[in-house]
Formats: structure tokens, sequence, C-alpha cells
């Protein structure tokens, strides 16, 4: 089923942020390592249709949102499988403002860190930075270069004092992008290593393209920063068969295994309940089962620990 098909049967589901949970939608399916495993999820995009928090897409301005993911569904969530932590990442929904995930820091400042979004193309690009981390505490920013293939501006010389900035506020950039535009982060890693990089849902890699790995493998570069880090999330979102559990995406999953090794790997969902490709517990279940390369010490270290790196979580 394609995503857009899901989301208009998921709308006519009546709204947990309206109705309030039901347990018997999110049954805890914990096994024994999980429990006492410290779990964080790096990436949770959460939206809700309080009209205090208008949608302001940047690509698409007249955007229709069927349903929501409010920040109540992702706690719930954290309560059921046993997440200790979460890193907010305003959906792009939001477009450049942040307020919503400002909202949920301060409502529950004890569960997350918050990312929000910056035009990477407004000439306040500094100013911005400084005003959401220093007014509102938030911990990094996201870029996505992805939407514009043919842009120069990740490791343009506009960005340097950015970059600059962002070293001095201890400031984390996560990157959704595309595997051709690797080599301009490289260089900004190279060129600004006192700023921690995430790599969003392992690099993109596009399966369906007869230099797929050739273009994937240009990801490798960055191993040699200890400050980067790659998300392995979101296989659904790469796979081409799209049927769980999504095999055709374990070969990429493993070659970042291999290449950048368990201490620069980190996981994340993307969405809570009603999340629309896989719940909560097949999230789960898809690295503790079908990522067999993964020996217990390397998911203790993925799923939570290497996050203590990057971000500060509240004590």
């Amino acid at each position: 089923m394609q995503r857009r098909d899901l989301i208009k049967k998921l709308a006519l589901l009546p709204l947990m942020g309206n109705l309030g949970f039901k347990e018997t939608q999110l049954p805890p399916n914990l096994n024994k390592a999980q429990k006492n495993r410290l779990i964080i999820d790096t990436h949770v995009e959460t939206w809700n249709f309080d009209e205090r928090f208008p949608f302001k897409h940047p690509e698409n301005p007249n955007l229709k949102v069927s349903i929501e993911a409010p920040i109540e569904n992702q706690i719930k969530q954290m309560a059921d499988y046993g997440l200790r932590y979460g890193v907010l990442i305003n959906p792009r929904y939001y477009g450049w403002d942040n307020s919503y995930m400002a909202n949920c820091l301060k409502t529950y400042p004890n569960h997350f860190v918050a990312h929000g979004l910056l035009n990477p193309e407004d000439p306040k690009i500094v100013e911005n930075l400084k005003y959401w981390v220093k007014e509102h505490g938030f911990q990094g920013m996201r870029f996505s270069p992805i939407y514009d293939p043919k842009s120069t501006w990740l490791n343009s010389p506009e960005h340097y004092p950015l970059w600059k900035e962002a070293e001095k506020l201890g400031v984390v950039f996560n990157y959704y992008i595309l595997p051709h535009q690797m080599p301009m982060l490289e260089d900004m890693a190279e060129r600004f290593p006192g700023v921690k990089i995430v790599v969003d849902h392992a690099g993109k890699p596009d399966l369906k393209a007869a230099n797929g790995w050739e273009e994937f493998r240009k990801m490798f570069a960055l191993k040699r920063f200890p400050q980067v880090w790659i998300s392995n999330s979101e296989p659904y979102e790469m796979s081409e068969i799209k049927k769980y559990p999504y095999k055709d995406t374990l070969p990429f999953y493993k070659a970042i295994y291999e290449e950048f090794g368990p201490e620069q790997l980190i996981w994340g969902t993307g969405y809570p309940f009603p999340r629309w490709e896989l719940p909560m517990d097949k999230e789960l279940e898809f690295v503790d089962k079908y990522c067999s390369f993964y020996t217990e010490h390397d998911k203790d270290l993925l799923m939570g620990k290497n996050a203590l790196k990057i971000w500060n979580f509240p004590k």
C-alpha cells in the first residue's frame, strides 16, 4: 500500500490527541534485552493542528495534512516501550518556524532535546541560529539539501560564519542529504571539526539506481571524522519492495556498520503514533531480529549510548 493511500485510511481513525489513548493500540512487546537497554529515539518529527502553529511548508505552501502526530503520542510510546529520551526534529510542515518544537520542549523538558530548521539562504541565518539556541534551548538544527539537488549552499563560504557560530555554541547539525552531496558535507566536516554532524536515514541510498552502490559509497569518506554519526533509520523509505522487514535494505545498513563501526551509528524512528510505515514494536524488532550483524553491545551503542555523546539530555 502506498503511503498516500494509507494516510487516507488513517485519517478515518480517531485521533489519539483528541479522544485519548487506547491501551490496546500499542501493546508492550519488549524482550529482556530491550527492557534493560537505554533507548533514545534520535529522530522524532511531531506535529498537530493547533492554530497557534500554522503550517508553512517551504516547497509546498498549500500542503494538506490528513493526520496529526502530536507530542502526546510520543510520550505514550516512550512509556509503553521503555524509551528514555527523544530528539525532536521540526518537520518541514512548519517551515522555518520552530515554535511547536519549542512548545514541546517546554512542556516535556525531562524527555527531549530539540532541533529546528533554518532557511539555509537567509542572510540572517547566524542570528536565527543564536535565537533558537539561546532563547529556546535548542541543541541543533536540521538542513535538507535533498529538496534542492543542485544546491551548493551547504559548503559555500556564506555558510562558514554559521558553522563557526555552531562550534562556539556546541550545536549539532543533522543533514537530510543525497549521496552526490556528501563531498560538500565532507568539506565542512574538515573545516569545522567542532560541529557534531548526523547524517539522516542512512544517507538516502537509491536502491533502484544503476550506480546506486557507487553513489552510496561517497558517504564512507565521512568515517574518518569522529564528530560524524550515521542514523541507520527509516528502512521503509529506502526499500523498493516496501514489505517488512525490508530485506533489500539490509546490505546497505550492514555496509554502513562495517565501514563506520558501531561507535558512529545511532537509531531513530521518524514519527510517533500513528506512524504509517512501522509501529514501534516493529521498529525495535527490525534492529533486534533482522539486523543480525549487530552484537548486543553494538545495539546498546546504536540504540542509546552513542546519542549521549552527541546531545546533552536532561539529567
